[in-house]
């Protein structure tokens, strides 16, 4: 460590620096400046300190392997914790690290990086961790993204990596910790040697000892890199130059010298060293297969003696990198497509194979093409989709360009880039494979125009994806299974979107009759989920044969992921329609199988949708918890439409807890993501609840903002989903006095009411009817519309929905002076409101109660019993009290009969005289 006090006092304060989360250390310089040196001396000074130091130190040949430095750096960690992770995790880290073989099925690369990302959580709470990376600029793509994706997730974990970089003068940063904010990194740079410096550092390594001034045309030829200055003081050595000398005879250039080192060593040497740089991870039995242990052996000791190879065996590597490049460089076209000729032929994994038979081709080979499509396949079964896509394209240019199949591997290599994230590079691919002359027409050419044109939705082109679309139909033929699929893909462009309504919901009921046609039943289950979405967003309601339909098909879905399952579908349209608990209950055994398969990319929308449920099982807590997680795992996956969702059913949720500010954050975020991916399902549903909070506020014109553009007919998509928001939007131009209008919107409503049934939209409409009656005097019609109202949310099992429907009803009864009736409705709404842990609502009807003068039931009786009483008051049997309080009518009487003991009272008709009997008048108030 000569002169580098500097570099390592800046090791020594990002050590000492306590910030939470994922850090970085970047130690830069060209090369052979000694990064690896300081790299080496932080390590040990993190170890010092209480970190669990892992490192990988990657070369040229292994940047194209994937996983070949995760498998370096994670190795010791998975042995020591991968065992606490879950099974789906387990199993992706031990395929994509070749610990075990896959199953078939391609890996998902969301569970390799989640299990990464747990991984790291889970080493660093036992202990500190210290990831090192020397030269990171070779570091694989694979291991890289996975890397980067589970280091920008750490919030608080002790968690630092410190990397060396080919580089100098810059500050960017290695793309392992690309994503960390700026403050979180540091750069270290590795400064050259002064003369004096370079003095120690030849008297130290060769005790040799230069006058002034050849020692200053050392540093000035060597430029004070540490390596280059070694490289000329070892040849200066050799030599045998007397010390005390004036002039001493340097070397032009230090290339010269390295290259003399490695001419002068034995032939046996110089064949090990070519082998060791060309593979990506050498040992000595590989190095015995390739060139016999005849040769090996002698020239790997021959090799460590000059000091050009380490002695290390597990792999063998160069002392310094900069020796392996100049190894390879050296090497003529031929000799070099000889040795990896002879390389492919003893190594074993398919991807290193693939890569020595294409470096040994010396144009297209249909040999070559075939392995590298292998190699292709295997990297995407070990969760590389880069890899694959890297090793799909170099088919394609190992292919002839009269062969179809070279159209079919660009294809392939645009279907993994998008699998990895990379959008753009996907489309590109795809357009040059549709440019290919072979695939002009015909089924090859509508296939390649159905993933473009789902390529292009994923970038938000709506308009594009339905043109190459329908282009794809025109060339599908009687190809029934791929038609079925562009159909499918056109439909749910329309659905997200509201686009191309009318033409949306015909591909969908003409893919069903396609799947039907095609005695598939893969194929017919995975279309009656969109099927039975279009039937009844289009007001054909809902077909309970269709779930029971896709109950027969469940075992040809294997391959669907958990959203594209018709139960899906099936449970949002159970949701709509008021058939909540089966809904609910669908959705969870969806969830089950989500979490059970590792399906990370499902997994936010089922969350956030298992949430509402819990919510109205009066589970909010775990509600709440479950959308921190959804929202959580969208934002770690980069999985913006997955955000959009958990957004907007954030917004739902808070609104209906009563948290106004984070439903109205959560809302406006959504809101700005939907315009951004055209994803508007589920838009007004929000907007309606956010509204519906600010009514419960108070703030009519606040509610109106909020849902006043779905009042907007002209404005409206081909869908119409502004219908979820005229109920709300009616109720607050009542609160506004703008009767005449709050009438308009409720016929809007009522006409599409005729058009597509559904038991909330109606019992919106009735709410807001009955507070429009009631404001312009007819409390007979009002009493019968929030009645009816609240018959039908007690069918659907919306509790909130009642809710809020027992508090519109108490407000009504106690306008009317009728104050039992007004206690009934409120208080069964503050018990509801109170077992959803909806707590501002329930704050609303215990004002709403405190308006009303007390009664003799209000000491002694228990709230349930008091519920009872109130009810029975009204003049309801025992059996209607139960069906309301979702008791028997045997705990019914029981109640009553301890209300009646209670209260020193012996029938109903006293029960109803004390319940209204000679209280203080109400003292009204306006609200």
């Amino acid at each position: 460590m000569i002169g580098r006090e500097g570099e390592l006092r800046l090791v020594e304060s990002f050590l000492d620096a306590a910030a939470p989360g994922a850090r970085g250390l970047v130690i830069e310089g060209e090369a052979g400046i000694g990064k690896t040196t300081i790299w080496q001396a932080a390590l040990d000074a993190a170890s010092l300190r209480g970190y669990r130091v892992v490192v990988t130190r990657p070369t040229e040949a292994e940047a194209r392997i994937p996983f070949a430095g995760l498998n370096d750096l994670l190795g010791e960690v998975v042995d020591a914790w991968g065992s606490e992770l879950p099974l789906p995790q387990q199993a992706a880290l031990d395929v994509a690290l070749m610990r075990a073989s896959g199953s078939g099925e391609v890996a998902q690369p969301l569970a390799l990086s989640l299990a990464v990302l747990e991984l790291l959580r889970v080493g660093s709470a036992a202990q500190p961790l210290a990831l090192g990376i020397d030269d990171a600029q070779w570091l694989d793509e694979s291991s890289s993204t996975v890397l980067q994706f589970a280091l920008r997730r750490l919030d608080a974990e002790p968690v630092i990596v410190i990397a060396t970089e080919r580089r100098a003068g810059s500050s960017v940063r290695p793309a392992v910790i690309g994503d960390l904010p700026t403050e979180r990194v540091a750069h270290v740079a590795a400064r050259a040697l002064t003369a004096e410096e370079v003095d120690r550092l030849l008297e130290s390594s060769f005790d040799l000892r230069l006058a002034p001034t050849a020692l200053r045309r050392v540093q000035r030829l060597s430029s004070g890199n540490p390596f280059h200055a070694l490289e000329i003081g070892r040849a200066l050595a050799a030599r045998g130059i007397d010390p005390t000398g004036g002039d001493v005879p340097v070397p032009d250039t230090v290339g010269e010298l390295v290259r003399a080192r490695l001419a002068a060593l034995p032939d046996e040497a110089r064949e090990v060293t070519t082998h060791v740089a060309a593979l990506s991870h050498p040992t000595p039995a590989l190095l015995e297969a390739a060139l016999g242990r005849d040769v090996a052996s002698p020239g790997l000791g021959a090799a460590r003696e000059a000091d050009v190879l380490a002695p290390d065996d597990d792999p063998v590597r160069f002392t310094h990198p900069l020796l392996s490049s100049e190894v390879y460089a050296a090497l003529e076209d031929a000799e070099r497509r000889d040795l990896h000729r002879r390389l492919a032929s003893v190594v074993s994994e398919p991807e290193e194979l693939a890569r020595h038979l294409a470096l040994a081709a010396a144009g297209p080979d249909p040999e070559v093409a075939d392995a590298l499509d292998a190699a292709a396949s295997h990297a995407l079964g070990r969760g590389a989709p880069d890899a694959a896509a890297e090793l799909a394209e170099l088919a394609a240019t190992m292919t002839t360009e009269t062969d179809p199949l070279r159209a079919r591997r660009m294809a392939a290599a645009g279907r993994y880039r998008l699998m990895a994230g990379d959008a753009g590079r996907a489309r590109e691919l795809l357009e040059g494979a549709l440019a290919e002359p072979a695939v002009q027409d015909g089924p090859a050419r509508a296939e390649l125009l159905f993933r473009l044109a789902g390529v292009r939705q994923l970038l938000d082109d709506f308009v594009a994806s339905a043109e190459l679309g329908e282009e794809a139909l025109l060339h599908a033929h009687d190809d029934l299974a791929l038609t079925v699929r562009i159909k499918l893909l056109l439909a749910g462009a329309s659905f997200i979107s509201g686009r191309q309504w009318a033409a949306g919901s015909r591909h969908a009921f003409e893919a069903m009759e396609l799947a039907e046609e095609s005695g598939d039943p893969a194929l017919v289950a995975a279309t009656i989920g969109p099927y039975a979405s279009w039937r009844y967003a289009t007001g054909a309601g809902y077909d309970p044969g269709l779930a029971a339909r896709a109950a027969e098909l469940e075992p040809f879905t294997v391959q669907l992921r958990t959203l594209d399952l018709p139960d899906f579908d099936l449970a949002n349209i159970e949701l709509q329609e008021g058939e909540t608990a089966a809904g609910i209950a669908r959705i969870g055994a969806l969830l089950d199988r989500a979490e059970r398969d590792g399906d990370y990319s499902s997994l936010p929308f089922l969350l956030a949708n298992a949430a509402l449920g819990d919510f109205l099982e009066g589970r909010s807590e775990l509600a709440r918890a479950r959308i921190d997680q959804a929202a959580r795992l969208a934002r770690a996956t980069d999985q913006r439409v997955a955000q959009v969702h958990t957004l907007a059913s954030d917004a739902r949720l808070s609104a209906r807890l009563g948290d106004a500010d984070r439903a109205i954050q959560a809302a406006a975020d959504a809101s700005a993501l939907m315009a951004a991916t055209s994803w508007r399902s589920g838009e007004w549903m929000m907007w309606a609840d956010v509204a519906r909070l600010e009514l419960g506020r108070g703030d009519a014109s606040a509610a109106l903002v909020a849902v006043g553009g779905a009042l907007d007919a002209s404005g409206a998509d081909e869908s119409d989903r502004r219908r979820w928001a005229l109920g709300t939007a009616a109720e607050a131009l009542v609160m506004l006095g703008r009767h005449d209008d709050a009438g308009s919107v409720l016929a809007d409503l009522d006409d599409q009411l005729r058009r597509h049934p559904s038991p909330r939209l109606a019992a919106d409409a009735l709410r807001a009817r009955a507070r429009l009656h009631a404001s312009e005097g007819d409390v007979e019609a009002a009493d019968a519309a929030v009645a009816e109202a609240e018959t039908i949310h007690r069918h659907i099992g919306d509790p909130w929905e009642l809710g809020r429907t027992l508090l519109v009803a108490g407000e009504l009864h106690r306008r009317a002076r009728r104050r039992a009736m007004a206690r009934a409705s409120l208080r069964e709404a503050l018990e509801t409101f109170t077992f959803l842990g909806a707590r501002s609502w329930a704050k609303q009807a215990r004002e709403q109660l405190g308006r009303i003068g007390a009664t003799r039931t209000d000491a002694g009786l228990t709230p349930t019993q008091r519920g009872v009483a109130e009810l029975v008051a009204t003049g309801l049997t025992n059996r209607q009290v139960a069906d309301r309080l979702f008791m028997s009518v045997h705990t019914v009487e029981a109640h009553l009969s301890a209300i009646y003991d209670r209260l020193g009272l012996h029938s109903r008709r006293e029960l109803a005289a004390a319940l209204a009997g000679e209280s203080e008048p109400i003292r009204d108030t306006p609200g």
